[in-house]
């Protein structure tokens, strides 16, 4: 889902002039083009299948089996498609094996020899992985991953060795592919402890060393007037209201305050992958600058998608897509998107169930099982993009969910469906500045909040009111414990200090715009 951020703190960043590069290029139109999550699996690591394997696979559904053959029709369409660029944002494997990462090596290769510029991107299943495993029978066996040097000797003819620039602490790099665009690849995966705590770290976030070093590249870009195009494999932004607090793994660490630095010094587009899903996000901060976070969904989960963008002279990023359609396997009677469709929505039941039964949720098994199918649509049609409208038994469960003690799984279902724009799959982005400050804002969209976090005083600044305005505070659970029907006075103060600490909600309504943000009460 998407929605229009609220603006917690003015940022500190210094505004800069208008961002008006992009000539260098001259007359040429750049096509690129986005893949995510490969997850390659190799044939050789299944000896046979049996318990081991399909116990991975209901805890982590994807189209393992499938791979080589998803990969493969992937990787013609690429070809045919004949990019300037392919951009690839991470979890190129299943689990870091060794093996697959040099297959999927020999896949870009295919994409090199066709005069396609490949940048790569690590994901956290792509390094120093302790699941890097066989399967036979009922027995795993440990096979080699690979160390980050690896991965950036694997990977060196696909953005490493074209870099402009390295990271030391990282594996981030800047590189040039075409004079007046740049390509900045953030390594926000947390892989240095892996092995200490025997399991892959599934969160990210940014060292302070390498957060200074990627604004540091974009500071240098503006000044030499540049257009950049961001890409990592964790979400800067939350891709619906409630990601952060029930999926925190999957976006980075105070994305708050990172992607209004990011915005500020002038990156307007930044491509992620992570959580499986074709959804598009964005934010404008207090500057008046708008970044999107373009998450594209994995190869080898419903519904394998890939984004074809044009980038054009006047700076202008149009963005498409399309599907993996067929592949040389065995599917039955079915298409390959029907396929894959049956396979997630069968995957998705026993796992939804066992999450609700498990903490901190502890559902009992009555209901987890009466609103699995709710949650199974919901997920369904966020991976997918452009949710669209719930089926009513889908929109009479968010109903008694929210009436409900569980009332905040309802919220969260409800704003999974909740999609205003951009469209998830067809956009277009003015990489030069969106806006040309905060006065053209005023009207919609920028609120200043603060503090955030606090004791339970917050004072909120708001746009000049020009209809019906209305704030209302909920909690965890969907109750509403503060309500203000009308407003007059552009400043407000909310007092919720006689709550509980933790995390709340505040809507507001204002000119006819709906926004929500969330509140921490220490």
């Amino acid at each position: 889902m998407k929605k229009f951020y609220v603006i917690i703190l003015l940022s500190g960043t210094i505004l800069f002039g208008t961002f008006n590069s992009f000539g260098q290029l001259g007359l040429q139109n750049l096509k690129i083009c986005v893949i995510s999550d490969l997850h390659y699996f190799d044939s050789t690591l299944l000896i046979n299948d049996g318990y081991a394997f399909q116990m991975y696979l209901a805890q982590d559904r994807k189209l393992l089996k499938e791979s080589r053959a998803i990969m493969v029709s992937l990787f013609d369409s690429l070809i045919a498609e004949h990019p300037d660029i392919v951009l690839i944002t991470g979890d190129l494997t299943k689990d870091g094996e060794n093996i697959c990462h040099q297959k999927i090596a020999a896949f870009l290769l295919k994409l090199k020899n066709a005069n396609i510029k490949v940048f790569v991107t690590p994901g956290n299943h792509d390094i120093n992985n302790p699941f890097s495993f066989s399967f036979d029978d009922d027995t795993v066996y440990s096979v080699p991953s690979i160390t980050p040097l690896q991965f950036k000797t694997i990977y060196n003819n696909y953005g490493f060795n074209q870099a402009l620039k390295t990271d030391t602490a990282s594996l981030s790099y800047l590189a040039e592919p075409f004079s007046g665009l740049q390509i900045l690849s953030m390594d926000a995966c947390l892989y240095d402890s892996n092995y200490v705590n025997m399991e892959p770290t599934t969160s990210g976030g940014f060292k302070p060393s390498v957060l200074k070093w990627i604004k540091d590249r974009l500071l240098e870009a503006k000044l030499n007037h540049k257009v950049v195009i961001g890409m990592q494999h964790h979400n800067l932004l939350e891709h619906y209201i409630g990601q952060n607090t029930i999926f925190p793994d999957y976006v980075i660490d105070d994305n708050d305050t990172v992607s209004t630095q990011l915005a500020d010094l002038g990156l307007k587009v930044i491509f992620t992958g992570h959580y499986h899903a074709q959804d598009i996000v964005k934010k404008t901060t207090a500057l008046g600058k708008t970044i999107y976070d373009v998450e594209t969904g994995s190869s080898i989960t419903y519904p394998c998608p890939y984004r074809i963008m044009n980038l054009s002279t006047d700076t202008l990023l149009t963005i498409t897509g399309k599907r993996v359609e067929h592949i040389n396997y065995n599917t039955g009677s079915m298409t390959f998107q029907q396929y894959a469709l049956d396979n997630i929505q069968t995957g998705l039941q026993p796992q939804v169930i066992y999450m609700l039964m498990s903490p901190p949720y502890n559902v009992d098994s009555a209901t987890a099982y009466a609103i699995e199918p709710a949650i199974t649509e919901s997920f369904i049609a966020h991976f997918a993009g452009n949710e669209g409208t719930p089926s009513p038994q889908t929109q009479a469960t968010i109903t008694m969910l929210l009436q409900s003690p569980y009332a905040f799984i309802g919220f969260i279902l409800q704003e999974m469906w909740n999609d205003p724009d951009p469209d998830d799959w067809t956009v277009s982005i003015d990489l030069k500045n969106t806006t040309s400050g905060i006065a053209d804002l005023l009207d919609v969209n920028t609120i200043v909040l603060f503090p955030n976090p606090s004791k339970g005083i917050f004072n909120i600044l708001l746009p000049e009111i020009k209809n019906k305005a209305g704030i209302k505070v909920f909690d965890i659970h969907g109750s509403v414990i503060y309500e203000k029907e009308s407003i007059e006075n552009r400043n407000v103060v909310i007092d919720i200090s006689n709550h509980a600490a933790g995390l709340y909600f505040i809507q507001l309504e204002i000119n006819k715009t709906r926004l929500t943000r969330k509140l921490i009460l220490r």
